[in-house]
């Protein structure tokens, strides 16, 4: 009978150090793990992507009206390129009637070249419209790809510029180029109007 109990003592004994052996395994596993974890990566903005409004506003005449756009430095006035560029023209009157550009920033600022701004509610694309426009001082013109333009960012040319891809000049800036030189990175539009020309 003492041998069977000592028997039975021994066997507990043993499971109960192959137990500690599987625990302390388990615990020592899931440091090393811990320790190989990788930190995390920094991940770039997304956009703020907004459904088009269930209400479009009725189209303007953009042959008779000017932007306005509002900053702290001044104001910008462009008058569109009806003929040449008419869709997105229209895209940006749009935009500005619907307040997309309204607080958003000028986030590319290149000194001597462009400025860059649009609305990161907005994350589409429209169809490029090319022209005999040239990329001068003043031209005002879709940021995209080459093959298609963003459908809200655009930038405003503070010089002759060199492109080796075409994007959509569908304005000239005719008020305001002294004020594009005041411009600075992430100084803000404080609003985008269409003003009747009649």
């Amino acid at each position: 009978m003492s041998n069977l109990n000592s028997k039975h003592t021994s066997g507990a004994i043993y499971l109960s150090v192959i137990c500690m052996i599987v625990i302390l395994t388990t615990v020592f596993l899931a440091s090393c793990t811990q320790e190989r974890k990788e930190a995390p990566k920094p991940r770039a903005r997304k956009a703020r992507v907004q459904s088009a409004p269930r209400e479009k506003p009725p189209e303007v005449d953009i042959q008779n009206v000017t932007a306005v756009i509002k900053t702290d430095k001044g104001d910008i006035e462009i008058a569109f390129y009806a003929d040449d560029a008419p869709e997105t023209a229209k895209n940006f009157a749009k935009n500005v009637r619907l307040k997309f550009y309204d607080g958003e920033s000028f986030h590319r600022v290149e000194a001597g070249q462009l400025v860059q701004a649009g609305s990161a509610r907005l994350n589409e694309t429209i169809p490029l419209e090319t022209s005999n426009q040239q990329y001068k001082k003043g031209a005002v013109a879709m940021a995209g790809d080459g093959v298609e333009s963003h459908a809200s960012e655009f930038y405003i040319c503070l010089d002759t510029l060199e492109t080796d891809e075409p994007h959509t000049i569908f304005g000239r800036v005719i008020n305001g180029i002294d004020v594009l030189t005041k411009i600075e990175p992430n100084d803000k539009i404080l609003s985008a109007t269409l003003r009747s020309n009649e």
